[in-house]
């Protein structure tokens, strides 16, 4: 079943309380130019979303490699992006020898850098978006990147190429972005911040806009930040509040952000997907599903949405995960219609798909559209069980175009856990899928090329798989994003243990 219903709330109302809360305990209020807290695991604060044993990246690994990552290591990580020719051959004449790496901070304990995202701009610059540890704090900081087309630090953008956002003493758990056809970037991600009901801290959405020189959009949010609740309790003052999160966000041609993620209404119990809209100066645009607010709640469990892209209808398609039954994850795919948000009934009678891939953990990270507009892609994985983790891999043909539906896992190994993060298509409308291989003691990162019916392009790579060892004999080594550049050659990004 569906359920788009939700506690209205009120926009101006929670934007006071935010700012209030901010400034109450930090003078100056939400700037780009003040301190964040205290968050021990680099994926989500010290409240997890989901009221149990799991993080809000995905089941109780961290984000960065599946099992096999090194979970509880405190082993220093830095940016690194990875660039292949055509055919699947490493390009040398990126950043140094085909790898740019870039080092942001320093680790303090389980806090260490994490990429989620990255773009290209219309001149082929490269802009990751994560986050690192925040100075002289154990938290994280969220940070913007760009480098240059061949992988160099782009010098010009924000402080020598970087731009740093502390939020006032909270931590800021970045995610998703975007590039506007303007050069503005938008960053999408979260932070737990106090809501002044005695100790109680929650989730709310945090967007960033930064003008294309890196700088703070002072014509979006206070100061080029957007804080948000888009749903209040019944009496903010005494109840326990809820939690919404921002995983991913993406502009339609009206210049609104329409986000997906996930949270929860109170303070206990499942979690349900979220997608919030916001105006281009960033209010909270009401007639979007509820006032403001979609939710999805399949089987009143747990459901979250890990990535979006709008389509050139303006149409919105969220991939991410549902618990179709007790015990079973499958992954999911829905489309929102582009003017209010609704379930669009034109795809399935409710709106909305799940993905069974024969194991008890299914889920969806990645989300595209082809150049065609033809088809989508999600790209994820399978896990749990007796057996290896294995990539997955979606091809759903759209408006009546993109021939068949493919729907299968997709391993880049027969003997190795592996995962896809990421999915996109280049020019011709071929996908690529990114993400990791874990090779004994040695996790490398991975892309695949993919035709459109599914199958490897084998002209690509090995078998259609291109892989590389960033670090040897590191086990927290994953691309967590992929681009194809006008050129046709393909970008990885992600992270990799600091050696």
């Amino acid at each position: 079943m569906k359920n788009e219903t939700e506690r209205p709330g009120t926009w101006a109302t929670l934007a006071s309380a935010a700012l209030l809360v901010c400034a109450l305990a930090f003078a100056g209020g939400c700037g780009d130019d003040e301190d964040p807290p205290n968050e021990p695991a680099p994926d989500g604060g010290t409240q997890t979303p989901d009221g149990g044993n799991q993080t809000p990246d995905g089941g109780n690994q961290t984000p960065d490699g599946g099992t096999t990552d090194g979970g509880t290591q405190s082993t220093d990580t830095e940016f690194a992006a990875v660039r292949f020719n055509t055919d699947g051959t490493v390009d040398t004449t990126f950043g140094t020898n085909g790898i740019a790496k870039v080092d942001v901070g320093p680790a303090s304990g389980t806090t260490r850098e994490i990429l989620w995202d990255m773009k290209a701009d219309s001149s082929n610059r490269l802009v990751l978006f994560g986050g690192k540890k925040g100075d002289n704090r154990t938290d994280l900081d969220r940070v913007v990147v760009r480098l240059t087309a061949d992988g160099a630090l782009d010098t010009t953008f924000a402080t020598s190429g970087v731009q740093t956002l502390n939020l006032g003493g909270l931590g800021d758990n970045a995610r998703g972005g975007l590039i506007q056809s303007d050069g503005k970037i938008l960053a999408s991600g979260y932070t737990t911040m106090p809501t002044g009901v005695g100790s109680q801290s929650s989730q709310r959405v945090v967007l960033q806009r930064l003008n294309t020189d890196g700088s703070a959009d002072n014509t979006f949010g206070s100061k080029g930040v957007l804080t948000s609740m888009p749903f209040l309790p019944a009496d903010p003052a005494n109840t326990e509040w809820g939690a919404a999160e921002a995983y991913a966000v993406g502009r339609q041609s009206t210049g609104n952000y329409v986000t997906a993620g996930y949270g929860r209404l109170g303070a206990s119990g499942t979690v349900d997907m979220l997608s919030f809209r916001y105006t281009s100066t960033g209010a909270l645009d009401t007639t979007w599903g509820n006032n403001g607010t979609v939710l999805l709640n399949v089987q009143n469990q747990d459901d979250r949405g890990r990535n979006l892209v709008v389509l050139p209808d303006d149409r919105v398609f969220v991939v991410g995960s549902a618990v179709a039954t007790t015990n079973n994850v499958d992954a999911m795919v829905a489309f929102l219609q582009a003017n209010n948000g609704a379930l669009d009934t034109s795809f399935t009678p409710d709106g909305y798909k799940l993905y069974s891939f024969g194991r008890p953990d299914d889920s969806f990270f990645g989300a595209a559209v082809s150049p065609a507009g033809d088809r989508v892609a999600a790209a994820g994985y399978r896990a749990g069980g007796s057996e290896n983790e294995d990539s997955t891999l979606l091809l759903l043909p759209i408006g009546g175009g993109g021939g068949a539906e493919f729907a299968q896992p997709v391993p880049t190994s027969t003997t190795a856990n592996d995962r896809f993060w990421a999915v996109t298509f280049d020019a011709t409308g071929k996908a690529y899928a990114a993400g990791f291989v874990a090779e004994g003691t040695d996790t490398q990162m991975v892309v695949a090329r993919f035709n459109s019916d599914g199958t490897r392009d084998t002209a690509f790579g090995q078998g259609g798989i291109a892989k590389i060892n960033v670090v040897t004999a590191g086990n927290l080594e994953t691309a967590r994003a992929v681009v194809v550049q006008s050129n046709g050659k393909v970008v990885v990004a992600g992270i990799v243990e600091k050696q």
